[in-house]
């Protein structure tokens, strides 16, 4: 829902990209490699039906479905505050990993190990983005509640039940399922095994910051590096 795609940004968007939700409590954002697919198709299978929650119909010739929220704002001369903002999230070593394994096989391009040892990737059309700045484009406004991939199911719960029957509706054997997973990069994996994660997270202190408040902590070498326990690609 950011302007990583469509006219008048150096981005691409993803072709299976989901939609923008916006109900009348809430405004959905969906932040690319953080299951979102998976995050939008089960709010569509419960809710997608519901009048008062409104999911962007995906236009190739009119890409709005990654607008900022003031951008919405300006193009429709809808008043979207007051809304709660729901996003995805995901530790930034998995991410990145996932970010480069799908532009490396969207557009050919292999990203230099220096690029990415600072968090750095090609986009399709050639552009060149960090982690930070994709995080930066989600936050605009104040993110009211995150939902971290590894831990999707309580997080899916806990962010809608205040706007919708999540409870009721939604079973916990949905969340077994993978949605537009994209394979590990093992040439990235491997760099970060062998140059540490100190510089990557340096290089993105915004996006090392939120995982502090989000996790307790950002990750080292050792047993927690990236994919291990991750059900999204």
């Amino acid at each position: 829902m950011v302007d990583i795609a469509g006219r008048g940004d150096n981005t691409a968007q993803e072709n299976t990209e989901p939609t923008m939700i916006i109900g009348k409590q809430f405004i959905w954002l969906h932040f690319p490699k953080c299951a979102g697919s998976f995050t939008e198709q089960l709010l569509r299978k419960h809710f997608g039906d519901d009048p008062d929650i409104a999911f962007d119909p995906i236009d190739p010739e009119r890409v709005i479905w990654h607008q900022k929220i003031s951008r919405r704002e300006l193009e429709t001369g809808t008043d979207l505050s007051g809304r709660a903002v729901i996003c995805n999230f995901r530790r930034l070593p998995s991410w990145l990993s996932s970010r480069v394994a799908f532009e490396e096989v969207r557009s050919g391009k292999v990203v230099p190990a220096e690029m990415v040892a600072e968090g750095r990737f090609f986009e399709s059309n050639g552009a060149i983005s960090t982690a930070d700045d994709y995080l930066r484009r989600y936050t605009e406004r104040k993110v009211s509640h995150w939902i971290r991939t590894e831990f999707i199911r309580e997080d899916f719960y806990r962010a809608f039940s205040g706007y919708l029957d999540t409870g009721s509706v939604v079973d916990p054997s949905e969340f077994s399922a993978k949605v537009n997973s994209t394979h590990w990069n093992r040439r990235v994996c491997e760099l970060f095994e062998v140059e540490g994660l100190e510089r990557l997270y340096h290089a993105n202190p915004y996006w090392a910051d939120l995982e502090k408040e989000l996790y307790g902590n950002i990750l080292t070498l050792g047993p927690e590096m990236p994919g291990q326990g991750l059900s999204f690609g």
